[in-house]
């Protein structure tokens, strides 16, 4: 009898411990959940498809799929969307639910810190984010690292989450924009992941840093970076511009860099530094200023970086500062990152423009400034060169007439719409009689009409060819996404300006032909010309 009772305690014990090790992986039996955003406009209402500057907001709550229930103990997760096609604007928070906006997403975070959990409620609202449609696009919300987690901090099951697709606008991004957004991503991962420093004392491991006002023109051209992106009806020019302007940004950012002096094992196994000293000669090409006392020459440990200082004549500046050949853009105060060989530096001054509204950083300047020099632009006013003004077909045809040393013309009725007496009106004529320009085929050749990119190769390739100029391209066919779209009258033309590295596409690997050139592009455009070897 007692045998028997005792099998009798053995199964209730058994009874209650049974249920107790089944949920051990699980605060409740047949616990699972699936994640639910719901998207709406302003209003409420349910939408899928918006506007660009429409509010969107999306919601995020979880519903069991399961017939077990259990207290909330904690959760986090990430709703990953479009930063090109959206921006976030705000996050509206649940009680004790931290939503923070980082990299691309909206990060979901509750930890419950009584032991006992919290009521599972709160899992039918876990927040709102609020975005603004700043592109036309689509894509589809998605989530990551979303887990729900049981009391003894094991993961509770959740379904696959079904994504979300949204379309702004026409549903198709911008290509030229698309490609300006990520490389403004890139400049600040670059910024976020160097050290930034001035003449820092203990750094070895990474053994180079980027100097603090680098970093700031760095930034300071992201953010007009920023500006050109973030306007509604920026122009594909001014885009253009905008990521020619962050690459070169970048690039001198990247050139700023100095090494610190590179340390080996000893013969002991232990940290040594072994040093190396090469000589850096500088000097003045053409005159109009010299290299500071006491930079002519000096020894510089290897690896270590070496400073120049220039000093220009009055009214002039630095131009170029050629390094063992390689030619950079000039500043009264250099600093080459690294030295590693003996090194000859060779440094030019130009004439300052008067100019108000360039800067030395601006990424035509330098085309600017030779232009002007050259004689062959002259300013909008006394102190304006409007850089981003439109080129006409008069203006170039004028330049190039200063860069044939104005001849002498008589002047002829070719067009109707170009009389005697104009500022353009021998220039025009010099290039029709030279075979440069042949205007619209109606009589008339529209002096004030923009320029347009294609008609730029024309005209160069024409001057070029009259001038006994080496016409031979290298290249048969343009691997430009819109090559279909330049002229019949132009493709020899922009082939030819393509391979002499006169005209350049775009970094979404377009040419834009039929796009109109501003006066900086074409001074860029004019001293590559002139520059040809």
């Amino acid at each position: 009898m007692i045998k028997y009772l005792k099998s009798i305690l053995c199964i209730m014990l058994l009874g209650a411990v049974l249920p107790s090790y089944a949920y051990s992986a699980n605060d409740a039996a047949d616990l699972s959940y699936r994640v639910v955003a719901t998207v709406t406009d302003s209003s409420g209402s349910l939408k899928s498809s918006f506007e660009v500057g429409e509010e969107i907001f999306v919601k995020l709550s979880l519903s069991y799929t399961g017939a077990g229930r259990a207290p909330v103990y904690g959760f986090q997760g990430k709703l990953q969307f479009d930063s090109y096609v959206l921006q976030n604007t705000s996050v509206k928070t649940e009680k004790d639910i931290s939503m923070k906006y980082s990299g691309g997403a909206i990060n979901y975070v509750y930890l419950d810190m009584t032991a006992s959990g919290k009521e599972d409620s709160m899992l039918q609202n876990i927040g709102t984010a609020v975005f603004q449609a700043r592109n036309t696009g689509t894509f589809s919300f998605s989530l990551s690292n979303f887990i729900l987690t049981n009391k003894d901090a094991t993961h509770r099951y959740i379904e696959p989450f079904e994504e979300v697709q949204i379309i702004v606008g026409s549903g198709v991004k911008d290509t030229s924009k698309a490609l300006l957004y990520e490389d403004i991503v890139a400049a600040k991962a670059l910024l976020a992941s160097v050290t930034i420093a001035d003449n820092p004392k203990t750094i070895y491991e990474p053994d180079f840093w980027y100097p603090t006002q680098a970093a700031q023109k760095l930034r300071e051209v992201i953010a007009e970076a920023e500006a050109v992106f973030d306007k509604e009806a920026a122009l594909a020019s001014e885009i253009s511009a905008a990521v020619e302007k962050l690459s070169i940004g970048v690039s001198n950012f990247e050139n700023s860099k100095i090494v610190g002096p590179k340390r080996w094992a000893g013969p002991d196994g232990s940290n040594s530094t072994i040093e190396f000293y090469y000589t850096v000669r500088a000097s003045v090409e053409g005159g109009n200023g010299k290299i500071a006392d006491g930079f002519e020459v000096q020894t510089i440990r290897a690896t270590t970086s070496a400073t120049i200082r220039m000093i220009p004549g009055e009214g002039f500046e630095t131009e170029y500062i050629i390094i063992n050949g390689e030619k950079f853009i000039g500043r009264d105060i250099y600093t080459i990152p690294e030295v590693s060989r003996d090194t000859t530096v060779v440094v030019t001054f130009a004439k300052k423009t008067p100019f108000t509204d360039i800067a030395h950083d601006d990424w035509f300047y330098s085309s600017v400034r030779y232009v002007y020099n050259k004689g062959l632009f002259t300013g909008t006013s006394e102190t304006e060169f409007s850089p981003s003004g439109r080129m006409s077909r008069a203006m170039l045809a004028t330049v190039l007439y200063r860069m044939e040393n104005q001849p002498n013309v008589e002047f002829a009725n070719v067009f109707s719409d170009v009389q005697s007496g104009q500022w353009y009106s021998e220039p025009i004529i010099w290039a029709n009689q030279s075979k440069i320009v042949n205007g619209y085929g109606t009589g008339k050749f529209a002096p004030n009409d923009a320029i347009t990119r294609e008609q730029i190769a024309v005209m160069l390739y024409r001057y070029a060819k009259s001038k006994g100029s080496d016409l031979q391209t290298g290249i048969s066919s343009l691997s430009f996404k819109d090559a279909d779209e330049i002229s019949d009258f132009a493709k020899e033309s922009i082939t030819w300006a393509v391979s002499k590295d006169i005209m350049k596409g775009n970094n979404d690997l377009t040419l834009n032909p039929s796009g109109l050139a501003t006066r900086a592009e074409v001074a860029t455009m004019l001293q590559r010309f002139n520059e040809l070897e």
